[in-house]
C-alpha cells in the first residue's frame, strides 16, 4: 500500500521542543505516538545493522533489545492508528485509556483489522510477506508471541539443535528485522491513507470526490 498524501501533516506537534517529563507521560496524543514509533523503528534496524555476525557468548542478549525496540515500535504504530483517523472508521471506539495502557499487539490488531474492513481495503492492506488480512494476524500473533505483555523478553525462534547457536541467532533476527520492516511499513502507509480518506469525507460532497470522500488505496 502506497502512501497517500494528507492535506494535515501527521508530523504536526503541539510542542516539537525538548520535553523534560517526556519519561512520566501518560495518554499521547495519536500524533506523537506516531513520532515515537518512528524513532522505535529508526533506532531498531539501526541497532540490527550493528550486530556483530561473529561467534560470540553475548549473542542472545545482543539481539533482545533490537527485538524489543522492533515489537514496541509495532504496538506505538497500532496505538496511533486506532486514536487517531482510523478510530473514526470503527462502529465503537475503543476505551482511550485501555489503548493507552495495553502492550497486547493482537488485542491492538483487531482494531485495524476491522477498520480495514470497514473501508474494505483488503486487497490493498498488504506489503512484502503480508497478502491478505489473515497473513497480518498471523505475524502480529507471532509477534505477540514473543512477550504477551512486553514484560518479559524471550527469543523469538528457538535456537536449540543448531551446529552454530550464534549464527542461528543472527540469521533469526535478520529475519525477523524483516519483517518487521515490511509490516511496520504496511502500518505506516495506512496511516497515511485513512488520514487521507478522513480529510475527503470531512470536506463533504465536491467535484473531485463526487460522494463525500472516498479512494483506493494503491497497490504497492
Amino acid at each position: 500500500m502506497k502512501k497517500k498524501p494528507s492535506p494535515r501533516s501527521r508530523l504536526t506537534v503541539s510542542n516539537p521542543g525538548p520535553n523534560p517529563s517526556i519519561v512520566n507521560r501518560h495518554n499521547i496524543p495519536a500524533k506523537e505516538l506516531f513520532l515515537y514509533a518512528q524513532s522505535f523503528h529508526k533506532a531498531a534496524k539501526a541497532l540490527a545493522g550493528s550486530l556483530q555476525l561473529d561467534a560470540s557468548p553475548f549473542a542472545d542478549f545482543d539481539a533482545s533489545p533490537v527485538v524489543f525496540m522492533y515489537r514496541h515500535a509495532v504496538e506505538l504504530h497500532l496505538k496511533a492508528l486506532v486514536l487517531g483517523e482510523g478510530g473514526n472508521f470503527l462502529a465503537t471506539r475503543p476505551d482511550a485509556l485501555s489503548v493507552h495502557k495495553t502492550h497486547s499487539v493482537s488485542w491492538l490488531a483487531q482494531f485495524v483489522c476491522q477498520i480495514v474492513s470497514a473501508l474494505k481495503w483488503e486487497k490493498e492492506f498488504r506489503s512484502e510477506g503480508i497478502e491478505t488480512l489473515t497473513d497480518f494476524k498471523a505475524v502480529i500473533e507471532d509477534l505477540n508471541a514473543v512477550d504477551p505483555g512486553s514484560y518479559v523478553f524471550r527469543l523469538p525462534v528457538s535456537t536449540e539443535g543448531q551446529d552454530s547457536v550464534s549464527g542461528q541467532v543472527n540469521l533469526t533476527i535478520r529475519e525477523f528485522g524483516r519483517k518487521m520492516d515490511a509490516l511496520l511499513e504496511l502500518l505506516d502507509s495506512t496511516a497515511d491513507a485513512l488520514a487521507a480518506e478522513w480529510d475527503l469525507r470531512s470536506e463533504g460532497p465536491s467535484e473531485a470526490n463526487g460522494n463525500g470522500g472516498g479512494f483506493e488505496p494503491t497497490i504497492q
